[in-house]
């Protein structure tokens, strides 16, 4: 990447390891961390860490990784970087923003209680729920990735989605607790409603954000063959333009 994609990986690499830091630093025990599966149980901050991960390898490999490794080595290592952005990152934390910004917006006691903000810190409740998806629009519109074919882009995408359920399935079996508050608001029908139109969203972002990559970078991951007439093709055949 250029000279502005190297920087804003830098500042993001330096961004996510203060978030990781963050509640050692400020001593900050959200209740979630005393009950079965700790922080891991919930969404929010597992696609929090995958972005951690993500942002502070991509760093490592623009400033280190990249200068050390045999060639070949750094290339697979960015096309893996590149899959986990197209597929869970990018998508993850777009959804986290929107989903808990939105039912915040219609009954925030269903998924943020008043009385956390008495816990959590404002400064970190944004770096949980929202700066996620700024952080990870600019690196879609400013770093063109290689991402995988539609097929297995969807594929990783709805693995994210299926296997986030079923944990959270798990932990209402092993610890007899939801992971947000709106699972104990709501009836079994509903529950399956709820679940679905996230994941649906999910897989909405997932599209979009695809879509989007394509008409600023021009590639096609989206695995659509356009088609144009050549007037020199007999019969005026279309051919394939890749």
């Amino acid at each position: 990447g250029g000279s502005a994609t190297k920087l804003f990986h830098f500042l993001a690499g330096l961004y996510h390891v203060y978030f990781m830091l963050y509640p050692i630093i400020w001593s900050i025990r959200h209740p979630n961390y005393e009950t079965y599966a700790g922080r891991w149980k919930t969404l929010t901050f597992l696609t929090c860490m995958i972005n951690c991960w993500y942002f502070i390898a991509v760093f490592l490999h623009d400033f280190l990784l990249s200068y050390v490794l045999p060639e070949s080595m750094s290339r697979k290592l960015k096309q893996l970087l590149d899959a986990l952005f197209g597929g869970i990152v990018c998508p993850a934390a777009i959804l986290v923003v929107t989903a808990f910004w939105g039912i915040c917006y219609v009954n925030r006691a269903m998924i943020w209680p008043s009385k956390m903000d008495e816990i959590i810190p404002l400064s970190y409740n944004h770096m949980m729920h929202t700066l996620l998806a700024p952080i990870a629009l600019v690196e879609l519109l400013l770093y063109r990735h290689d991402y995988l074919s539609f097929p297995k882009g969807f594929l990783l995408c709805s693995s994210y989605a299926a296997g986030y359920v079923a944990w959270m399935h798990v932990v209402k079996a092993y610890g007899g607790i939801w992971a947000y508050p709106i699972f104990y608001r709501i009836n079994a029908q509903q529950k399956q409603v709820f679940i679905g139109t996230i994941v649906a969203a999910m897989f909405v972002i997932f599209l979009c954000q695809h879509a989007l990559h394509s008409l600023v970078h021009g590639s096609g991951d989206l695995g659509i063959k356009v088609t144009k007439r050549s007037a020199t093709s007999p019969k005026g055949k279309a051919r394939k333009v890749e």
